[in-house]
């Protein structure tokens, strides 16, 4: 119901059409909601679970009257002030800490940019987990300094996809699973919701297996044992939420800094060699048998959880939405969001480019010198002890222990997400760390116990999962943005974004399907068969992806409801045996 979920209503003016999204009965099927004439409704995104309803929202569906005005069943002793200046009932205190901005028009302020500095530190902490070290030790020992432009190149593309998925929550006020959920018919939702789910628990796992490893370096505790703890501890920095959402960036943005100061430290105890440095930045150049390795690196960077976290992490910067203001007050904000985005994702660049530095640097001294090593994440204090001393190895395991921790709440919080999106089901956060380290400790505890030599097939098993799911995410993402429906005319992606858009997104679905065939092993007919029917259905459910007319074009222009009951319910417009009516 829509009580589930913060809701918004606005006077409807002739800039901003009134959106028709489906919402959900008790019996699990889509019902439609009135686009009540003189109203426009927006929904809300709460950090942490919070759900708010305002007051007297108009609804209409198969059980209730046309003009019935339905309130929030809730009783609660809190109220907080909506962005419009309705007085909405809150379940949640953390709606108490979310920042208010007031519109101040079109002049810059650092004080302003300060209030918008957090989500994007939040997002950044996935270009850091315990897997991208990982890939920047690899990369250091196969490529040496000449994949750096390569590197800089993914986080730019990065920060302009970030952008769009905050550009998607701060528009439209809903996250990408949310209209994922609203926009594709239910069989094809639950696809992604699978899939999403799949790939944070992945992310899970390298980031559990990491923070275990760093606990191992530091008290000398089996692999095995840190996997627990690390499972267990996870409850205590949910605590941290309490204190609000300021807070919570600042420990994330202490976390991150943590990681930078370990390896900037080590950068300057190292003396790489600066002109092999800055070659690598800005010289363009694969070196011979890295293709693999070129493609992994942007598979890296762009994570699908990602997407789903930061189109909802912008839900806790409260705008002042009123019809006057509301224009000025978007643009403001996704101007804002903008920079804030790309100071975070540049800071991820540099503390990704000191690590490739230092085991470029590592791995060079160790050859000139005859000694063997092996390159990998749980052999990487052994690297830098042999080449800066004994007590380097505990400053990598800091900066590891670090960032292994709170990645593992940030994808906690992305997976808090994507649940409540896809089933309109409030989970609370500690509900959420429950069921993700019973999945994630299982196949943990298997690679602790079976050596760390099957951590390399998992993390490309992990990578191989993400790309796929990057493809099918990254569509609806630039989809939804291209339609008036969805975002209105006033914010609705031109021609040349259009365009921008549909050569990223075949670019992108490109890299990631060559990874994908890069480590199959074609070894018999049988593989060959195997791999071309297995492009044949990647090739057309993203097609369909790409070609599905969402939920809200239909609902307006009226086509698939004259349509018979089966197809109607492939659009998630109708239940097998039970009529809806059309809006």
């Amino acid at each position: 119901m829509w009580q589930s979920l913060s809701m918004r209503e606005h006077r409807h003016t002739p800039n901003r059409p009134a959106l028709a999204d489906s919402v959900h009965t008790n019996s699990g099927m889509p019902d439609e909601t009135a686009s009540v004439a003189g109203e426009y409704v927006e929904m809300d995104t709460m950090l942490g679970g919070t759900k708010v309803s305002s007051q007297g929202t108009r609804t209409r569906s198969n059980t209730d009257d046309s003009n019935k005005l339905s309130a929030s069943p809730h009783t609660l002793n809190r109220e907080a002030t909506l962005d419009d200046g309705q007085t909405a009932v809150v379940e949640d205190a953390f709606q108490e800490h979310h920042v208010k901005i007031e519109y101040s028009g079109s002049r810059f302020s650092l004080k302003k940019l300060w209030q918008f500095i957090g989500p994007g530190l939040l997002v950044s902490q996935a270009l850091l987990d315990p897997g991208n070290i990982e890939s920047d030790i690899s990369q250091a020992d196969t490529s040496g300094y000449k994949l750096l432009w390569l590197l800089l190149v993914a986080h730019i593309i990065c920060i302009f996809v970030q952008t769009l998925a905050a550009r998607l929550g701060v528009i439209t006020g809903r996250h990408l699973a949310q209209h994922i959920r609203a926009q594709y018919p239910l069989p094809f939702a639950i696809v992604f919701w699978a899939l999403s789910e799949l790939a944070i628990i992945g992310a899970d796992i390298q980031e559990v297996i990491g923070t275990a490893t760093a606990l191992h370096i530091l008290t000398g505790l089996p692999i095995w044992a840190g996997v627990v703890i690390t499972a267990v501890d996870s409850f205590f920095f949910l605590y941290i939420q309490r204190f609000g959402v300021r807070v919570t960036e600042l420990v994330f943005g202490l976390m991150i800094t943590t990681l930078a100061v370990c390896f900037w430290i080590e950068m300057f105890m190292i003396k790489p060699d600066a002109r092999e440095v800055v070659k690598g930045m800005v010289i363009p150049r694969i070196p011979q048998g890295s293709v693999v390795q070129a493609v992994g690196i942007i598979g890296c960077v762009l994570m699908p959880h990602n997407l789903y976290l930061h189109s909802a992490l912008v839900g806790s910067r409260k705008l002042d939405r009123r019809q006057e203001t509301r224009e000025g007050a978007i643009r403001e904000a996704m101007r804002y969001f903008r920079i804030e985005t790309s100071i975070s994702l540049v800071y991820a660049y540099l503390i990704n480019m000191a690590v490739v530095i230092v085991f470029c640097k590592a791995f060079e001294i160790l050859r000139a010198s005859g000694t063997p090593y092996v390159a990998s994440l749980a052999e990487g204090a052994t690297v830098l002890s042999h080449v800066l001393g004994a007590g380097s190895k505990y400053i990598y395991a800091i900066g590891l222990l670090a960032i292994g921790q709170s990645t593992t709440m940030s994808g906690t919080l992305s997976g808090q997400y994507v649940t409540e999106g896809f089933w309109n089901m409030p989970i609370k956060p500690w509900q959420r760390v429950l069921v993700t380290r019973a999945i994630s400790l299982v196949p943990a505890l298997i690679v602790a116990i079976t050596a760390s030599v099957h951590m390399d097939l998992l993390s490309e098993i992990i990578n191989v999962i993400q790309a796929v799911v990057l493809s099918f995410t990254i569509i609806p993402l630039l989809k939804l943005q291209a339609y008036a429906e969805i975002v209105g005319p006033e914010f609705v992606f031109g021609k040349a974004a259009r365009i921008a858009a549909a050569v990223l997104t075949l670019a992108i679905v490109a890299l990631n399907a060559y990874m994908v065939v890069s480590v199959i092993p074609l070894v018999s007919p049988g593989m060959y068969v195997a791999l071309v029917v297995v492009i044949i259905v990647y090739v057309a459910v993203l097609s369909y992806t790409a070609a599905f007319p969402l939920q809200s074009v239909w609902s307006t222009r009226a086509l698939v409801d004259q349509a018979p009951a089966p197809i109607r319910w492939m659009f998630g417009r109708a239940s097998l045996g039970v009529s809806t009516t059309a809006i």
